[in-house]
C-alpha cells in the first residue's frame, strides 16, 4: 500500500471514529437504561437436562405421568410432630398463598402424614407408623417437616417461592425465617441465583478496577489506562444490555460474561496502545486510525478465532452452555467493532501529546539491522535479541519439553472427571451446605433416587400381585444401610400377609379387593401411574446429597438392591429415574461437551491459523502453543484428582480462543519481519519487542480481572476464574517460549524464511 492510501485511509478512519463516538454518545442513555434492567435467575433443573439422551426422555416420562419431583422440605430445630407451629406453618403458607396468584400446587407436613398412617382404616400403632416413615418423612430424633410441592410458576419463581415460606414463618409466633432449614430443588436454584446477584453487585466492580489498575501500571499512562478503560466498559455495558434487551437472564454461568468481555475487550485495547506507540516513532498525525490499521489483521483475526471458540459451545447438550456460547460470540463482536471505530478519535484526544513526547526522546534503543534501511517499524530492544539468540541456541530442549508436558497431560486427560453435586458448588461453611447438612442429620437424606417399576399391562399380574413386587422391593431397600428412607405404595398399604396360614390366606383376598378398590386413589396420589402399555408403580429411595460417593455412583446402590429381584422371574422393568439419575447424566455429558467443544474449536480455529501463516504445515505447528494451556491445566486436574464441573466447559475453548489472540500477534509481526528480509532470530527478537510486552500485559491485566471471583461464593464461577487464571498464565509458556522454539526448529523453515 502506497504512503498517500495509507493517509487517504488513515483520514477516513479517523472521520468514521468521530461520528461513531457522537452516535455512541447519543446511544449511551439507552445502553445503560437496557444494562440497567437485567435480571437474575438461574436455569431450571430441567434445563440443565442433556438434550437427546435416554434418561432425559425417561425423566420427563416420569414428570408427565407422576408429576414433579421438585419439593421444599423446611424444618427447624427442635421440631417434632407435637409442635403447633408445624400446623401453623402449614396455614400460614396457604393463607398467604391465596391472596396471590398461586405459587403452591400441594403442602403436607409430617404430622399429616403420620396421622394418615395411625387413623382407620390402616390404624398402625404409632411405632409402626414411624417406622415406615422414618428417613424421609421424619427422622430417627423425632424430627419433623413441613413438604412443599409448588407448581409450574412457583417452580419459575424460586425467589419468590423462598420468600412466601420466609413470610409465612415471620406470621408464626415463637418462629421466625432465621430459624428455617430449607433444602430441595427450588432452594437450590434460589441459592444458585442468589450467588449469582452477589457475584455481580459485588465482584464485577473489583474485577474492573482490577484490569484498569493493571492497564495503567502496564502502559505507565495515566490516559492510556483511561482510553482502554472507556473502551472495555463501555463493551462490557453492551454485553449487559444485549443480555437484557433479547430477554436473557443473568445466571450463575452468565455472570462471567460482563467481565469476560471487559477483559478481552481490555486486552485487545492494551495491543492497540502498543501499536499506538509504535506508528508514534514515524508519523506524527492520525495516529489512533494509523494504529488500527497496522493491527487490524491480527486483532480481526484474534476476534474471529475468540468467538469461534466460543461458537464451539453451541454443541453442547447442556442449553445454558450453550446459551453462554452464543451471548458471548455475539458480546465480543460488537465490543470489538466499538473498539475499531472508538480507539482512533479516542486514543487521539487522550494520548497523542503524551507518546509524541515519550518516543521523541526515547534513545535506550539501538537497531544496527534497520541502518540504512526503509524501515519505519520501532527498534529492537536489546534484551529481546538475547533472549531470542537464547531461545535459537536451545530450541530442541524447549521443544522436547514441550511436547513431553502436552504428552503426560493428555494422558491424565483420559481420566479426567466431572461433578455435578449440588453441594459440590457452594463452599462447607455457606448457609446453604450448612442446612443441607442440618436435614441430612436431623430428618434424612435429601436427594432422591425415582425407581419405576414397570409392569406390562398385557401381562395378568393384577394390582395386588404387583404390590407384592413392589412390597419386596421396598423392604430390600430399607433394609441397606446405604440408603436412608424409601416410599412407596406399601407405605401407605396395610402391610401384606405373608404367612400358608388360613388366615393369611383369607387376609390376601380381602387385600386383593381392597388394592383393587383403591388402586385410583393410589393413582391420585401419584404413586401408580398407567399408560396404555404399562403400569408403573413408584418407589423412592433417599440417598445422601453430601456423600463423596457422585450421583452415579448413588444410583447404583439403588440398582444393586433392585437387580437381582428383577432377574428372578422377570415379571417387571425397573426404571431409576429424578434428579439424582438424570444429573448423573449430565456429568456424563459434561465431559462429552468438554472434548466436542475443544474438538470443534481446534477445527474451527486451525484454518485461520494456516490462513495467516501461509501454509498448512506452519498453521498446524503454531497451533501447539494453543492447545498447551487446555492440556496443561486439564491433565494436572486428572492427575491431582480434581473433578470439573460446568465451569470446565466453558473455559476449554473460551481460553483457546483467547491464546489464538497473542499467538496472532506475534506470528503476524513474525510474518512481516521475514517478508522484509529478517532471518528467524531477528524476526523472533523483533516479535518478541514489539509484541511480547504487550502479551504479558494482556496476560497479567486478564489474569488480574478475573481474581475478585475466586472470592465468589458460587463454586462452578470460582472454578471457571481459577481455570481461566491458570490457562492463561501457561499460555505465556507457549506464546513466548515454545512458539519461538518451535518456528527455530526444522519444522518452522520454509520458503520464506533464511539463516
Amino acid at each position: 500500500m502506497s504512503t498517500s492510501e495509507q493517509v487517504s485511509r488513515a483520514k477516513q478512519l479517523d472521520r468514521t471514529s468521530f461520528w461513531f463516538l457522537v452516535l455512541l454518545a447519543l446511544l449511551m442513555p439507552l445502553i445503560l437504561w437496557a444494562a440497567s434492567h437485567i435480571k437474575i435467575g438461574s436455569a431450571s433443573a430441567h434445563a440443565w437436562l442433556p438434550e437427546g439422551r435416554v434418561e432425559r426422555a425417561r425423566y420427563e416420562w416420569f414428570i408427565d405421568h407422576f408429576g414433579s419431583d421438585q419439593y421444599l422440605i423446611a424444618s427447624w430445630e427442635n421440631l417434632t410432630l407435637s409442635d403447633p407451629r408445624l400446623g401453623s406453618l402449614a396455614q400460614s403458607i396457604q393463607d398467604l398463598d391465596s391472596r396471590t396468584e398461586p405459587l403452591v400446587e400441594s403442602l403436607q407436613t409430617s404430622e399429616e402424614i403420620f396421622n394418615g398412617l395411625v387413623a382407620p382404616p390402616l390404624s398402625l400403632t404409632p411405632l409402626a407408623a414411624r417406622a415406615r416413615l422414618e428417613g424421609s418423612v421424619i427422622g430417627k430424633d423425632g424430627t419433623a417437616a413441613i413438604f412443599i410441592r409448588f407448581n409450574p410458576l412457583g417452580i419459575a419463581s424460586q425467589k419468590d417461592s423462598i420468600e412466601l415460606v420466609r413470610a409465612a414463618a415471620d406470621r408464626v409466633e415463637g418462629l421466625g425465617r432465621s430459624q428455617l432449614q430449607m433444602v430441595g430443588s427450588i432452594y437450590e436454584a434460589y441459592a444458585v441465583d442468589e450467588a449469582a446477584e452477589k457475584s455481580l453487585k459485588r465482584l464485577v466492580i473489583p474485577s474492573s478496577i482490577m484490569g484498569v489498575v493493571l492497564a495503567w501500571l502496564c502502559l505507565r499512562s495515566v490516559r492510556g489506562a483511561i482510553t482502554v478503560l472507556l473502551i472495555a466498559g463501555v463493551g462490557q455495558l453492551i454485553a449487559v444490555a444485549l443480555v437484557a434487551s433479547t430477554g436473557g437472564q443473568f445466571s450463575a454461568v452468565l455472570i462471567v460474561l460482563p467481565t469476560l468481555v471487559f477483559m478481552l475487550t481490555l486486552s485487545a485495547a492494551v495491543h492497540f496502545m502498543n501499536y499506538y506507540g509504535d506508528v508514534a516513532y514515524s508519523h506524527r498525525d492520525h495516529l489512533g486510525a494509523r494504529a488500527i490499521l497496522l493491527g487490524l489483521k491480527p486483532s480481526a483475526l484474534a476476534t474471529l478465532t475468540t468467538s469461534l471458540g466460543m461458537i464451539a459451545l453451541a454443541t453442547s447438550q447442556l442449553a445454558p452452555v450453550r446459551t453462554f456460547g452464543l451471548y458471548s460470540a455475539c458480546c465480543l463482536c460488537i465490543a470489538t467493532i466499538v473498539l475499531f471505530l472508538a480507539f482512533p478519535k479516542l486514543s487521539d484526544w487522550l494520548c497523542k501529546s503524551h507518546y509524541r513526547a515519550i518516543q521523541s526522546g526515547d534513545s535506550q534503543m539501538d537497531s544496527p539491522e534497520r541502518l540504512g534501511a526503509q524501515d519505519s517499524s520501532p527498534p529492537v530492544s536489546a534484551w529481546a535479541r538475547d533472549y531470542a539468540a537464547w531461545v535459537k541456541s536451545h530450541h530442541r530442549v524447549i521443544c522436547v519439553l514441550g511436547f513431553s508436558l502436552l504428552a503426560v497431560s493428555f494422558y491424565g486427560l483420559w481420566h479426567l472427571k466431572s461433578s455435578t453435586k449440588f453441594d459440590d458448588m457452594f463452599p462447607e461453611q455457606s448457609e446453604t451446605r450448612q442446612s443441607m447438612a442440618w436435614i441430612e442429620e436431623h430428618l434424612g437424606p435429601i436427594a432422591s433416587v425415582e425407581v419405576l417399576v414397570r409392569f406390562p399391562r398385557s401381562h395378568s399380574l393384577e394390582p395386588y400381585d404387583q404390590l407384592v413386587w413392589v412390597d419386596r422391593l421396598t423392604q430390600e431397600l430399607k433394609a441397606n444401610p446405604e440408603i436412608g428412607g424409601v416410599t412407596s405404595a406399601a407405605t401407605f398399604l396395610p402391610k401384606l400377609p405373608t404367612g400358608g396360614r388360613i388366615r393369611d390366606v383369607s387376609r390376601r383376598a380381602v387385600m386383593r379387593t381392597e388394592v383393587g378398590k383403591q388402586f385410583d386413589q393410589l393413582i391420585d396420589r401419584n404413586l401408580v401411574a398407567q399408560d396404555a402399555e404399562t403400569t408403573a408403580w413408584r418407589i423412592t429411595a433417599k440417598v445422601s446429597a453430601l456423600s463423596k460417593l457422585d450421583y452415579g455412583q448413588l444410583t447404583e446402590r439403588v440398582r444393586q438392591v433392585v437387580e437381582p429381584i428383577r432377574r428372578e422371574q422377570q415379571a417387571f422393568d425397573a426404571i431409576y429415574t429424578g434428579l439424582s439419575p438424570v444429573m448423573h447424566d449430565t456429568q456424563l455429558a459434561l465431559l462429552d461437551d468438554l472434548g466436542s467443544s475443544f474438538s470443534t474449536a481446534f477445527l474451527l480455529i486451525t484454518p485461520v491459523m494456516m490462513l495467516i501463516a501461509r501454509g498448512v504445515r506452519a498453521g498446524l505447528l503454531i497451533m501447539v502453543p494453543n492447545i498447551l494451556p487446555e492440556t496443561l491445566v486439564f491433565g494436572m486436574m486428572a492427575w491431582f484428582g480434581y473433578s470439573i464441573d460446568i465451569a470446565g466447559i466453558l473455559t476449554a475453548s473460551v481460553a483457546m480462543g483467547i491464546a489464538v489472540n497473542d499467538t496472532l500477534h506475534f506470528v503476524n509481526w513474525y510474518s512481516h519481519r521475514l517478508e522484509v528480509g529478517d532471518t528467524r532470530e531477528q524476526a523472533i527478537a523483533d516479535s518478541f519487542s514489539n509484541c511480547g510486552r504487550a502479551m504479558v500485559h494482556t496476560m497479567l491485566i486478564s489474569c488480574c480481572s478475573m481474581l475478585p471471583f475466586l472470592f465468589a461464593e458460587f463454586n462452578p464461577t470460582r472454578q471457571f476464574a481459577t481455570l481461566m487464571i491458570a490457562m492463561m498464565s501457561s499460555s505465556i509458556l507457549g506464546d513466548l517460549v515454545l512458539l519461538p522454539a518451535l518456528l527455530m526448529s526444522p519444522l518452522g523453515r520454509t520458503a520464506r524464511t533464511r539463516d
